[in-house]
């Protein structure tokens, strides 16, 4: 029996370049089974060694069951379970929480981070929010050399 291959294309996840991919994908077992780099104006047919090489994470079926795909919350405290919400009140835990944390503490004492695996846009974003809407300079990058 002859496995039937689609092609998929998607964007890289190990940087924010946004080189293009192409998946070779198992459609009967739903498994990636090979990458090829893709034609664009980013990455003109080539990828790194992680993008091209770097997928066989995603067929783990230890990650798979891992990944969360919802917003979740712990309702009454740190010793309580995950319980699934809706993104409006998952975003709203979140903002109370980091309110009453400057508020009590203040401003430099939250942090943000950015990442190499988001865009430039994306950073740029987590910064800007961290300086005008937190209040603090405190802002660092997992990319340092």
């Amino acid at each position: 029996m002859v496995a039937k291959i689609k092609d998929v294309e998607t964007t890289c996840g190990y940087c924010g370049t946004g080189c293009r991919l192409t998946l070779k994908v198992d459609e009967e077992r739903n498994k990636i089974v090979d990458c090829e780099p893709a034609q664009s104006e980013i990455n003109e047919g080539k990828a790194c060694l992680k993008g091209w090489y770097g997928w066989d994470y995603l067929n783990d079926p230890k990650i798979l069951t891992r990944r969360v795909n919802k917003p979740m919350i712990r309702k009454n405290g740190r010793q309580s379970p995950l319980v699934e919400v809706g993104w409006d009140e998952a975003v709203k835990f979140v903002a109370d929480n980091l309110l009453a944390i400057k508020n009590k503490y203040g401003p430099d004492s939250i942090m943000g981070t950015g990442s190499g695996r988001s865009t430039n846009e994306n950073n740029y974003l987590m910064q800007k929010f961290m300086r005008a809407c937190i209040g603090t300079n405190n802002i660092d990058h997992c990319a340092r050399l």
